[in-house]
């Protein structure tokens, strides 16, 4: 029986062209290549090499079969890739989300329901969320509505709403709600990774400028730091610590609340009967 660590040997020597490169290579010693190479043509029952003194060169059958070797080895490597990203794939939840807030309030529930699985999690817009959960690209995915397809399981996971966190000598910091409009062309800090919240900025406040932070820490620092305001919503607050020296106003825009819905394939909705059960 042809061995694969023959094959491997045989493609080393012919990219080498000499036993002592090839043997160093593989960090084997010459003779055992050499031996090895004599029992390759015995298990195929034909000679490969053209044998001189102190030189060894592929003959015509070896130069045949080299190209074939190459792709067996090649595909064996992808045989062993593939396996692995198989099994990762299985033991992996993949959850595509609008915003950051499903992460929130999912993990804990997926984490606690499928302990053995390991929790990938990515934000993207509507259109890319529905066309990864029919690709597969996601088992699960979170939106700001509830799909009307039928071939999508659908249930509420969640609600938020936006809140203006204004320092306490704002002009509005008075006030028991404030639009969208009325902040339009103020400065604020802003979380970069905001998923669809970003029609916020695009649409509703064309006229502020953002400073965007992507990391937690460098925005709570300038938050503490400066008297800009921001965006915080009522499930933030349960999850990070808002300044103290800040006023929170409710945002009265209707956009500015959203209900989360959890959605799967429809063929697959049994797969995750424990998850939507615990919504």
């Amino acid at each position: 029986m042809i061995e694969f660590y023959e094959l491997r040997q045989f493609a080393a020597f012919a990219d080498c062209g000499t036993l002592s490169e090839a043997a160093q290579i593989l960090h084997l010693s010459q003779p055992a290549l050499s031996r090895n190479m004599k029992k390759l043509e015995e298990e195929l029952g034909v000679p490969l090499f053209i044998r001189q003194k102190n030189r060894l060169e592929l003959n015509e059958t070896g130069k045949y079969i080299l190209e074939p070797v190459k792709r067996l080895l090649a595909e064996t490597e992808a045989l062993a890739d593939r396996a692995q990203a198989f099994d990762r794939m299985n033991r992996t939840i993949s959850l595509g989300v609008c915003s950051p807030a499903p992460i929130w309030l999912l993990t804990p529930l997926l984490s606690s329901l499928y302990p053995d699985m390991r929790l990938q999690t990515e934000t993207a817009g509507e259109e890319a969320l529905l066309s990864g959960l029919r690709t597969g690209v996601y088992q699960l995915i979170a939106l700001p509505r509830k799909p009307d397809d039928e071939q999508y399981f659908a249930k509420e996971c969640g609600r938020e709403s936006l809140i203006f966190a204004l320092p306490k000598g704002h002009r509005y910091a008075r006030r028991k709600s404030l639009s969208l409009a009325e902040m339009n062309g103020e400065n604020m800090l802003l979380m970069n990774d905001i998923g669809f919240w970003n029609f916020i900025r695009s649409e509703k406040m064309p006229d502020s400028r953002f400073l965007t932070q992507s990391d937690r820490f460098s925005f709570n620092e300038l938050a503490k730091a400066s008297s800009l305001p921001f965006f915080t919503t009522d499930l933030a607050n349960k999850y990070f610590t808002t300044e103290n020296n800040r006023v929170e106003i409710p945002v009265s825009d209707p956009e500015a609340s959203v209900i989360y819905y959890l959605v799967c394939a429809r063929e697959n909705r049994r797969e995750y009967h424990m998850l939507f059960s615990a919504l």
